[in-house]
């Protein structure tokens, strides 16, 4: 679990460096629109605007990404998006920042990879305590 903290605390360091000069692009994806800045190694997906929706996610080579979604917890079922967490909203102890940079429990990891034309991605998700959610696909 250590390591999961190292890999946050990186990821959460990388976004205070971004350059505001990089151009946003929306992708449409499962969960509807994706708001994306890409800087690098670095991509930042901000989604589900009412609840501060955020993809944070760092390149691993050969178009893998690996990072986190967050969040704000919420009791209204279309707003849970990607997916409520279960047995209840916000079940995890450590907290992540979503979009509008408030720490949420509701948040968990994401991986996956972006086509060779860098227009598709296909992607997995799980809650904060590890539990597999789904798939999550993205276009543009």
């Amino acid at each position: 679990m250590a390591s999961d903290s190292v890999v946050r605390l990186f990821l959460a360091l990388t976004l205070m460096l971004l350059p505001s000069s990089v151009a946003a692009e929306v992708w449409r994806s499962d969960w509807g629109p994706v708001t994306v800045k890409a800087d690098g190694a670095t991509f930042v997906g901000r989604y589900n605007k009412p609840m501060g929706g955020i993809v944070v996610m760092q390149h691993r080579g050969s178009g893998n990404y690996s990072g986190y979604w967050a969040r704000a917890c919420t009791s209204k079922k279309r707003y849970q998006i990607p997916a409520p967490l279960f047995s209840a909203e916000g079940s995890c102890r450590e907290r992540q920042k979503n979009a509008y940079g408030k720490m949420t429990n509701c948040w968990g990891l994401i991986s996956g990879a972006v086509n060779s034309s860098n227009t598709r991605f296909q992607g997995t998700f799980m809650t904060c305590n590890g539990k597999r959610l789904g798939q999550w696909r993205g276009w543009r």
